[in-house]
């Protein structure tokens, strides 16, 4: 009997390709999201930071152009961590837009694993059978010409 051969393996070998693809972008959408994550702590330390030394200085004294300097600083910390949560946001919803894309992959691929699943179990049932088909015809030969030696 010929070897197993499965017609749609090109295919799933490109279906396995995409989900690789799919699983490290997702990978990277997740790297990204910590370090978003991460910018945004370092930005809310340092607004607290400032903002302690800010009162700190006011209850020392200080004028009203270093009081400017350092609320405007801190306003400019606020925005930069508003744009980053704004990003941060995007970035979810880029990761769960790739989860459902990896999902679907996931389903795609593994739907044609289970056809070739069930062709190998199909193949290895046919081989099974000839083999066990090909044994009761040498068997039969066997004691046939057994038989034709003993009439003779």
């Amino acid at each position: 009997m010929k070897k197993f051969y499965f017609p749609l393996h090109t295919v799933l070998n490109y279906k396995q390709q995409v989900l690789d693809n799919l699983r490290n972008e997702q990978a990277q959408i997740i790297s990204d999201i910590v370090k978003s994550e991460k910018r945004i702590e370092s930005l809310q330390s340092q607004d607290r930071s400032w903002a302690a030394e800010l009162h700190e200085k006011r209850m020392q004294g200080m004028t009203v152009l270093e009081m400017g300097t350092y609320e405007k600083y801190l306003h400019n910390l606020r925005v930069r961590e508003k744009l980053e949560k704004e990003a941060l946001a995007q970035l979810e919803e880029r990761k769960e837009e790739k989860r459902k894309q990896v999902v679907a992959a996931k389903t795609e691929t593994a739907s044609i694993e289970l056809l070739k699943e069930k062709k190998m179990a199909q193949y290895e049932y046919q081989l099974q059978k000839s083999e066990e088909l090909f044994i009761e015809e040498f068997v039969s030969n066997v004691r046939s010409k057994a038989m034709q030696e003993q009439s003779m």
